[in-house]
């Protein structure tokens, strides 16, 4: 028989002689029952023990797992990155044997995501800027299509990221250093404060913050003005804006050449004066910082504002897929046309809506007189970069022109004859060029009278063009976006004369007493 006293003695010994680690000791007591314990008390002891050590290996396997699929991803980014020069965009240089009206359309619309960086539709000429998924199917549509193509090297876009030299900004706000150098945002926004508070210059100018960036960068809008005619009516405005696309840095310099030149030459030059006594002038030099400063850094074509997208929320390798182009977004004629794309991975996107962009809303809230009480804008010049062209509006019809379209061509073609010798070509945007919709110039002239878009230089026909051999590259070969810093002078003087002497005569016709 079982000796009962011997049981008891037994947990007596083992009570005496208890081990530091509870759990091993609970798991004798299974086998060594107390008196005082049940067994239903023991098999929950022994289901929890269970349940812990369940949890401690799931959370190992959990780590694991994890750490596993960071080592993935890393692995994937450095692919990436590895793989980046064999996937790399590339530059081709088209040319049709035969020209059809809807050739730029047709290529639009099967081609999403291509860039047109030029065209001269004049010789059926075209620049593209292609993705390299696109790259065999575009060659077989050009073969199909009496076209023709050569790459231009991508030396291109390596030499494109030269920058301005170094240097020292002056203390005197209207120096040329200001004008000679593609200025940074934070560079920009210190020679801002220097026109704003030098006593050379305070008193002829005011600083306006319209609104913030989707990055949160200021957009700083100048207005030039003058106390020394008293108002006998109500003033009118003009307003300029440039790099509107941030890979058209010459845009933004000739804007703050424009600056500098109205506050040298407003005691000396009567016409200047008399623009005065009539308008006051707003510049907005840099409308889209946040791409600007991206294509100074990472992507020197860059062209949109870099607010995110219904598709760059997911990440799939392809910065094509952020942004928004600020000059397809704005609310007139938003979606008329294809070449204002729906899809967020083309250059040319427009948004998922009107004015969805702050850098639009707030130039659009500004030329409405909502953000603060000033003069009402009777004249805008949008500068854009490049092909030297003269644009009015309609940009989004050729069908159609805006009602004062014959006075606005001959005001312009006098002036571009004897200003810019006939280089610049004058006319409608949707025919020099080819038809777009959401554009500034298009908005602007339902506001006011006089609306129009510099196209800056080069001239497309004059493009150094480059060898098909890498090793046979020409120094000067680019392409027009790539200008240096010393054209934004020579460019400078041109377009500044242009719009005093377009303001002048729209003075002498329209205000002269």
């Amino acid at each position: 028989m079982f000796d009962f006293s011997a049981s008891t003695r037994c947990n007596t010994i083992l009570d005496r002689e208890r081990p530091l680690f509870p759990r091993i000791n609970k798991t004798k007591e299974i086998f060594f029952i107390r008196e005082d314990q049940t067994i239903d008390s023991n098999l929950h002891d022994f289901e929890l023990l269970f349940f812990w050590n369940c949890a401690f290996v799931f959370l190992l396997i959990y780590i694991y797992i994890h750490t596993f699929m960071q080592q993935i991803h890393i692995f994937c980014l450095f692919c990436l990155l590895f793989t980046n020069d064999l996937i790399a965009d590339e530059i081709w240089l088209v040319n049709f044997s035969r020209t059809t009206e809807n050739q730029l359309l047709l290529i639009e619309e099967s081609f999403p995501f291509i860039d047109l960086l030029e065209s001269n539709p004049l010789k059926s000429t075209y620049v593209f800027l292609l993705r390299h998924d696109d790259r065999t199917r575009f060659a077989r549509f050009l073969s199909e299509n009496n076209g023709s193509y050569r790459r231009l090297p991508n030396k291109i876009l390596k030499s494109s990221t030269k920058r301005s030299k170094r240097w020292t900004p002056s203390e005197h706000p209207l120096d040329r250093t200001y004008y000679q150098h593609f200025l940074s945002y934070d560079e920009q926004r210190d020679w801002h404060q220097l026109l704003e508070n030098s006593p050379l210059t305070k008193r002829f100018v005011r600083l306006h913050t319209i609104g913030q960036s989707y990055e949160n960068r200021s957009l700083e809008v100048i207005e030039l003005h003058t106390r020394r005619y008293p108002r006998r009516r109500r003033k009118h405005a003009v307003y300029i804006d440039g790099g509107m696309h941030a890979r058209e840095w010459l845009s933004i310099g000739v804007a703050n050449y424009i600056i500098v030149q109205f506050l040298r030459e407003k005691k000396t030059n009567p016409k200047i004066q008399e623009i005065f006594r009539h308008f006051d002038v707003f510049v907005l030099p840099m409308m889209n910082p946040d791409g600007y400063e991206y294509s100074r850094t990472k992507n020197r074509l860059w062209r949109k504002n870099r607010s995110p997208t219904s598709h760059s929320e997911f990440w799939n390798g392809d910065e094509n897929c952020m942004g928004i182009d600020l000059n397809r977004n704005f609310p007139h004629q938003w979606h008329s046309l294809p070449s204002s794309s729906m899809y967020a991975c083309t250059t040319s996107y427009r948004g998922p809506q009107p004015s969805s962009e702050p850098e639009v809303l707030h130039v659009v809230n500004f030329l409405k007189r909502l953000t603060y009480p000033h003069p009402k804008f009777h004249a805008y010049f949008n500068l854009h970069a490049y092909g030297r062209f003269w644009l009015l509006p309609w940009a989004y019809t050729s069908f159609e022109r805006v009602s004062n379209y014959d006075n606005l061509f001959e005001r312009s073609n006098r002036i571009m004859t004897t200003v810019m010798n006939g280089t610049y070509k004058v006319g409608q945007a949707s025919r020099l060029l080819y038809p777009c919709s959401g554009t500034s110039i298009d908005y602007a002239a339902t506001l006011m009278p006089h609306s129009m878009t510099f196209e800056l230089s080069p001239a497309f026909s004059i493009l150094p063009m480059c060898t098909e051999n890498d090793s046979a590259l020409d120094e000067t070969c680019t392409v027009g976006f790539m200008m240096g810093p010393d054209a934004i002078e020579i460019d400078g003087k041109e377009i500044f004369t242009a719009i005093v002497e377009y303001l002048y005569s729209v003075v002498q016709d329209s205000f002269s007493e």
